[in-house]
């Protein structure tokens, strides 16, 4: 599954690079068609995606589109010579993916003029990444590391 993901994805990278600047979808091929093999032309594929899409000043959607098809690209083409096992698409993983593409449409079509915006934004991200690494941390009561109580 994940081989087909991984052709896929890149099948529709090279779409996508193509529609934008039809000259940039020979060398997203070959980028591609190496990239299964080799993880570092997989890469160099996404930056050819991402140059394509400075250069050719497409629209909100088009971007988001071919960000989640080089998301999806990157994460299956990585593991293609895993060991068995490795699913490198998980539903967090997806969720993820798509969700962030959705707030960075929200954040771009809606037309909010936010003077304060800069300023706050640091605090929210500070915020945030406390947030995640409270999440992530894992609580051990004295019993679970063999501490002794004081006293």
């Amino acid at each position: 599954m994940t081989r087909f993901l991984a052709v896929l994805s890149g099948v529709l990278l090279v779409g996508a690079v193509t529609l934008m600047t039809p000259l940039a979808g020979i060398p997203a091929l070959i980028l591609v068609a190496v990239g299964w093999w080799v993880r570092l032309s997989a890469a160099a594929a996404v930056l050819l995606a991402i140059g394509v899409l400075a250069f050719a000043d497409t629209g909100v959607l088009a971007a988001t589109a071919a960000g989640l098809v080089a998301t999806t690209y990157l994460l299956n083409a990585a593991t293609v010579t895993a060991p068995a096992g490795v699913v490198p698409t998980t539903i967090p993983s997806v969720l993820g993916a798509v969700g962030f593409a959705a707030a960075a449409v929200g954040a771009a079509l809606l037309p909010w003029r936010l003077a304060w915006a800069p300023v706050a934004a640091p605090v929210l991200v500070i915020v945030l990444f406390a947030l995640v690494i409270q999440g992530l941390g894992v609580r051990r009561s004295r019993v679970d590391t063999g501490e002794s109580s004081p006293g």
